[in-house]
């Protein structure tokens, strides 16, 4: 259950993000709010990091350069959803974005990349997949 709150919680997060960065885009350029939420973010896990008190900081330099790429992957989140968000509207961008994930995240699972589990890609998922699709088509229309 607890998984299930923080990746619903996750998802609300993502698209008060996607506004609030779009109306900063606005204001200031595209990759000036990207370094900003950047920033204010390092600066917020910073902070709870320190507040918890968890030492496992110190394993930091034990990752592997490949996992490093995911900051540099934020920054182009961030300009990617953006730009979409001025585009086609904050719905049609999530919607794009969630079905982009899933699509990706089956493939990581049926391939075994980065170290993930191999699991079976099975028709329930393709259906879940083609009506996430059917349903942006619908948004779209």
């Amino acid at each position: 259950m607890r998984g299930v709150l923080f990746a619903i919680s996750g998802g609300f997060f993502l698209t008060l993000q996607s506004v609030a960065n779009a109306n900063i885009s606005s204001a200031i350029g595209t990759w000036q709010a990207a370094t900003l939420t950047q920033l204010t973010g390092f600066i917020v896990a910073l902070l709870i990091m320190l507040l918890v008190r968890d030492r496992t900081y110190r394993e930091m330099r034990h990752v592997k350069p490949l996992y490093l790429s995911g900051g540099a992957f934020a920054a182009l989140i961030l300009f990617s959803n953006m730009t979409a968000v001025h585009t086609l509207g904050v719905t049609l961008t999530i919607s794009l974005f969630l079905i982009a994930q899933l699509a990706l995240a089956l493939v990581i699972d049926v391939r075994g990349w980065f170290g993930m589990v191999r699991r079976r890609l099975n028709v329930t998922q393709l259906v879940g997949v083609a009506m996430m699709v059917a349903g942006v088509v619908l948004l779209k229309w």
